[in-house]
């Protein structure tokens, strides 16, 4: 079974776009988008958030490094005096920093998202830079403090790409993880690391795996899971040899890349087809969701707005 996104997405289009009317009705409000360098694949996926956000009527800003956005003074001054930063160039860390601090503070500002991955200027302080963010707008949840609230299950906050995962097997009714084995390859903050944790509350036993282990642990490990998860960016890392036979496996390709030109992912789709119970495939499958599940977020943090606002920076 393949587990397409398209439905899915169309539901949350719609879902989104009721909940931008109920909750900012007659407000002046947008997501602001910090992006630090010219890098095309970085171009095109903030240009996809830019569209999605006004396709649910949630006004967009990017903030580039280097040159004026697409906003005349016109457009930018319906956001008062965001106009003053939209113009100015983001060539230091100082910088960065005075923006952030100005989307936290600017009420009409109701997202914060860092573009990643950095430029090599702007790497050594990334953290820094993600921190930075008020939990109350941080809806990547990068920045720490919303990851710990939910560690402790003071709120329920899932970020984009595990939240577009657990959403796609909802859909599909998989959701059911109780008892049984999830192999999650790939430890990064966006994706492996709170996946793990989140099919840990599902009831699951979770083994995780980075660049450091071989391909042999891996694979003695995968083919006893009824979960695969893939999320390293390792184009056509997963093959045969990571499943078993009696296609009563699930595996969800969290990978992107290209091959000869065309988008591909982690997982050797045409080579396991057959092999498994359901799969992602790519292009399509999650990525597609990620952007409707971090739209999503804006709701998720409004609708904690009093408990995060003793953290707020």
């Amino acid at each position: 079974m393949i587990l397409s996104w398209k439905e899915l997405s169309l539901s949350l289009q719609q879902e989104l776009t009721a909940n931008v009317q109920k909750t900012f009705a007659g407000k002046k409000v947008y997501v602001a988008i910090v992006f630090l360098w010219e890098d095309y694949s970085s171009a095109t996926y903030v240009k996809h958030k830019k569209k999605y956000g006004e396709s649910i009527g949630m006004p967009v800003i990017v903030f580039w490094q280097n040159h004026v956005a697409e906003y005349t003074r016109d457009q930018a001054n319906t956001f008062d005096d965001v106009w003053i930063y939209v113009n100015q160039q983001y060539d230091s860390i100082g910088k960065v920093m005075e923006l952030i601090k100005y989307l936290n503070y600017d009420k009409e500002c109701v997202g914060i998202i860092v573009q990643l991955p950095l430029p090599e200027q702007f790497k050594p302080y990334k953290e820094q830079i993600l921190a930075a963010i008020t939990p109350e707008k941080d809806v990547d949840g990068l920045g720490g403090v919303v990851a710990w609230l939910n560690s402790i299950d003071l709120i329920h906050f899932i970020p984009a790409t595990p939240k577009a995962v657990l959403s796609l097997l909802d859909y599909y009714e998989l959701w059911d993880m109780h008892g049984k084995m999830v192999s999650i390859i790939g430890q990064s903050n966006v994706a492996g690391k709170p996946l793990i944790f989140e099919c840990i509350k599902r009831g699951a036993t979770v083994a995780s795996f980075n660049h450091e282990h071989s391909l042999e642990e891996i694979t003695n490990v995968t083919k006893q899971s009824d979960y695969i998860i893939s999320c390293t960016g390792k184009v056509h890392l997963v093959g045969p040899d990571f499943f078993r036979k009696d296609k009563t496996q699930i595996v969800v390709d969290v990978g992107y890349g290209h091959i000869d030109g065309k988008p591909v992912g982690d997982v050797q789709i045409d080579a396991i087809a057959d092999m498994v119970a359901a799969y992602t495939p790519v292009p399509g499958g999650v990525w597609p969701l990620t952007v409707a599940c971090l739209f999503a977020n804006i709701f998720v943090l409004q609708s904690y707005a009093s408990i995060l606002k003793p953290y707020k920076l």
